[in-house]
């Protein structure tokens, strides 16, 4: 099944829930697709949840997908993706950060959504 997704918005930030099957083409498109709502929405913070995707990425592939957060993303001021915990390498949280990108993986939904809520000094 290919990569899927829903776009909700709340207040606060809009949510990007995605499913299915993704190779690092996948996430190329996904991350387009979230650069181009998100301009057009005028949105500044971003929930992504990865949780029901299923991948079988390289390191390689994390480290191109931080390159693209910081290249495509960088209009927002925080992207927070829920990952499942056996799938959390921090590496692309690394690589998009390194040149300030604000991007935290979480493995708690909960601990995502507390971290978009909180102001930024």
């Amino acid at each position: 099944m290919p990569l899927r997704y829903e776009i909700s918005r709340s207040g606060r930030y809009v949510r990007f829930d995605a499913s299915g099957e993704a190779a690092l083409e996948d996430m190329n498109q996904f991350v387009d697709m979230v650069e181009a709502s998100t301009k057009a929405g005028g949105d500044r913070r971003v929930l992504v949840d990865l949780t029901r995707v299923r991948e079988n990425l390289k390191f390689t592939d994390h480290y191109a997908i931080g390159e693209m957060v910081l290249q495509r993303l960088g209009h927002l001021e925080r992207v927070a993706s829920v990952v499942p915990a056996q799938r959390r390498t921090g590496t692309s949280e690394k690589v998009a950060n390194a040149r300030g990108t604000l991007l935290r993986v979480f493995v708690d939904i909960a601990q995502a959504i507390a971290w978009l809520d909180e102001s930024i000094d």
